[in-house]
């Protein structure tokens, strides 16, 4: 963040406390009211005039607007990969980082010990702007893997696609991304197309609950997109859609990918049978959830789709995630 900052409003070359980028960086971040008159006069004589719209307009926004900091800047790291930002895809969050990151560790340290690995197929389900699929290819050991994201949202696709072009120099590993709805009829279908064998399957998948959604701060539930938070049918408007007719756990969709692993050749008896020894150690289905109160439900998705090994990854906060 600090270093955007610099880069849009540069050095001013007469060191002063309000032109530091951390101090606009953290006013920005609180949510602060925009500078008094006093600081808009001395800071006025640092800036350039586009430097000085561009500030006005980054308050303006987040204050009046309660537009998210990420969608100001443009710009979120996760992991190696730089990730570009804007709505309505869902800003990658930290705990998504965190579990990306002791996975990619997990994976290259139990391929390490294995010869003449053939690289790994990953599905990332419910893509979004590409941040896991690409975090994975910058952390993964160079040609280990082949990712391919999937997601049913155009916008999120485009932007998927911006962000792999955007990491390109940083990619060790192949990432392909394509439309389509996993809820539809022949998603299966298509999946096996794009690959017949697949050896995991990671996701972000929306799991807010109903309760959660109608708590949300201004800044995620007016500017994200809905689907990308709460499970909706695939037919169904989530501007108009009735909540009442909703899932009000948030579980749908985990339930959905624990089929759909099973679906893929990945339940437990599946994999005991498999002949390459390349994949074992490996998890095969890698699910974000909201907390303690999903994690039976989801534990009794993956049991019911043959997932019989469960585990479950708390992030830094001590909160249930994966």
């Amino acid at each position: 963040m600090t270093e955007h900052v610099r880069a849009v409003i540069g050095e001013s070359g007469r060191p002063h406390e309000h032109a530091e980028p951390s101090y606009i960086g953290a006013r920005l971040w609180r949510g602060q009211p925009a500078p008094s008159e006093a600081e808009i006069e001395r800071d006025q004589k640092r800036f350039s005039s586009v430097q000085w719209a561009w500030l006005r307009q980054a308050v303006s926004d987040r204050v009046e607007k309660n537009k998210p900091l990420q969608y100001i800047l443009g710009n979120q790291p996760f992991g190696k990969a730089s990730i570009a930002t804007r709505p309505p895809v869902l800003i990658p969050r930290w705990e998504t980082e965190e579990w990306m990151l002791k996975l990619s560790e997990l994976i290259n340290s139990t391929r390490a010990e294995q010869a003449g690995n053939q690289p790994l197929r990953i599905l990332d389900a419910c893509t979004g702007s590409g941040c896991i699929a690409l975090g994975l290819a910058c952390e993964l050991a160079a040609d280990s893997a082949r990712i391919t994201g999937v997601d049913n949202s155009p916008h999120a696709l485009a932007l998927a696609a911006d962000n792999l072009a955007r990491n390109a120099k940083q990619l060790r590993n192949k990432v392909d991304f394509h439309e389509l709805d996993l809820q539809s009829p022949g998603a299966l279908a298509r999946l096996q197309a794009h690959g017949p064998q697949w050896d995991m399957v990671v996701s972000n998948p929306p799991y807010v609950t109903l309760a959660e959604y109608a708590q949300l701060e201004a800044d995620v539930r007016d500017w994200e997109d809905m689907r990308a938070l709460v499970p909706i049918p695939a037919d169904a408007d989530s501007h108009t859609v009735d909540m009442g007719e909703l899932d009000p756990s948030g579980m749908s969709f985990v339930v959905r990918l624990a089929t759909l692993a099973r679906e893929l050749g990945l339940a437990s008896a599946d994999v005991a049978h498999a002949t390459d020894p390349a994949t074992t150690g490996i998890p095969r289905l890698v699910v974000e959830i909201g907390g303690e109160k999903q994690v039976e439900p989801t534990r009794q998705a993956m049991h019911d789709s043959g997932l019989s090994l469960t585990e479950v990854w708390k992030d830094m906060a001590g909160t249930d995630r994966v």
